[in-house]
């Protein structure tokens, strides 16, 4: 039986997606209006719609447990981790994760996704977060380390927890060990 997660999206977050296409309206109309002639105009605005449209399909949209995948499934984009590879998992403030630094990915249109580089241990994280509260760390087996945000995040957890239990049949103490 699955278990599905929705990812939220807080005020902030509206507010933050509605400055950032403010400003990449802004950025295509003075495209349209101070770059004239050939095609420059029309490769800088391809460039724009294209980048902006990568964002939108990356959008993070539910997160699903099943009896061995956790996946986080964005509107194209799919991120499948097996439960048997998850070595920890646990809830984390965000004050935790203050020293990311968005390198691929999207800060605030939308929420926050995409790659972030982590000052404070000098490492690439994936994020995956609807909004800045409610976070989930995942770290694998492969030292890769994932960052969601779902408002059942104690649900989620116990969810990964017990399937991990069936699986390995460990006592659930280990499993939050880092």
């Amino acid at each position: 039986m699955a278990r599905r997660f929705r990812h939220n999206r807080n005020k902030r977050t509206t507010v933050l997606t509605v400055i950032w296409s403010l400003f990449i309206a802004a950025i295509a109309a003075a495209i349209l209006i101070f770059v004239h002639g050939g095609y420059l105009h029309a490769w800088l605005l391809s460039i724009l719609v294209g980048i902006t449209a990568l964002y939108i399909l990356s959008i993070p949209r539910r997160i699903t447990v099943d009896e061995s995948n956790l996946e986080i499934q964005c509107v194209v984009e799919l991120t499948r981790i097996d439960i048997r590879d998850i070595r920890s998992i646990r809830k984390v403030s965000p004050n935790e994760y203050h020293y990311l630094f968005p390198v691929l990915g999207s800060f605030g249109f939308f929420g926050f996704y995409g790659y972030y580089l982590n000052f404070k241990g000098w490492d690439m994280v994936k994020v995956y977060a609807g909004e800045w509260a409610h976070l989930v760390e995942i770290i694998d087996i492969y030292e890769q380390t994932y960052i969601v945000s779902c408002r059942e995040a104690d649900e989620l957890i116990e969810s990964v927890m017990q399937v991990k239990l069936l699986h390995t049949g460990k006592k659930s103490e280990k499993i939050l060990s880092v």
